[in-house]
């Protein structure tokens, strides 16, 4: 507090218009943002294998027991649920971080020989409000369980699987558009974004496939299957917005945090009727 007091001081004396307090290193708020849900996905799967098998088991199979569980009944027990809700909720700030850092930088970086301006804007928009529904419906089904609400979890977990599409969809579209799109690192990462976007949509029939054989025609393989496809769509959400983070904005945000204090002629002018000088965050 006391350096902070003779940094003000220092500049109150200088007439400067404004200090940088501190900066946020963009390569640790990818981490953080980043690694909570790797982490929940795989302590939650390898956790539920291999301690917790009779409990993720322990339903009433219409067509036999399958032994490899789906995400929504491992996050359904007791631990496992316990860290997928912790590190989920504890990312969720730095992934509305990222969204509001993606919208304001995609008004300012549009590609100036765009032609497509109504289009490259309905998905600048469209790329705020998929991600922030993406958010909310991540928020619910990791929230409301499978077993005491399975109508709401079903509901809240394809709405997310759509919702998650649409956002990846609106975002590579602006990347191409905008100086995004720039080297270094502007094509990699809209390569990668191509390339998780076609599996995540390429996994949908197959997800819905394998679910219908168990369902219907009671294939006990098929459930499996249907497991490790869930799972590879949730490792595939996670790195297409590691991706987003690591590549868009590592090297080409800075986060600043500011003290501002008026101009010299202000304070002056306010020093000489009395005036009390007002400083703002």
């Amino acid at each position: 507090m006391m350096l902070l007091e003779k940094r003000f001081e220092s500049v109150h004396k200088k007439k400067q218009g404004s200090f940088e307090l501190f900066q946020l290193n963009t390569t640790l708020l990818f981490w953080v943002g980043f690694v909570p849900p790797l982490f929940a996905a795989i302590f939650a799967i390898l956790t539920a294998i291999t301690l917790h098998q009779d409990k993720i088991t322990n339903y009433s199979w219409i067509c036999g027991r399958a032994f490899l569980p789906s995400l929504s009944r491992i996050i359904n027990l007791t631990l496992e649920g316990l860290v997928w809700q912790l590190c989920i909720l504890f990312h969720i700030p730095f992934r509305l971080l990222e969204l509001s850092v993606g919208w304001v930088r995609y008004g300012r970086l549009e590609s100036k020989s765009n032609k497509k301006r109504f289009w490259y804007k309905m998905h600048r928009h469209l790329y705020l409000v998929f991600g922030v529904t993406e958010l909310f419906l991540l928020s619910g089904l990791s929230a409301i369980g499978e077993k005491e609400h399975g109508i709401w979890h079903i509901c809240f977990f394809y709405s997310f699987g759509v919702v998650a599409l649409l956002f990846f969809i609106s975002n590579t579209v602006c990347h191409s558009q905008s100086l995004y799109f720039l080297n270094p690192y502007g094509r990699i990462s809209y390569h990668v974004k191509i390339g998780i976007s076609i599996c995540y949509f390429l996994s949908a029939p197959a997800i819905a496939t394998f679910y219908a054989l168990y369902w219907k025609a009671c294939f006990t393989w098929a459930y499996e299957l249907f497991a490790l496809v869930e799972y590879l769509d949730v490792f595939m959400v996670i790195f297409y917005h590691g991706c987003c983070v690591y590549w868009d904005i590592q090297h080409k945000v800075v986060f600043s945090v500011r003290l501002n204090v008026p101009p010299k002629k202000e304070i002056d002018e306010q020093e000489e009727t009395g005036k009390e000088v007002t400083t703002e965050l």
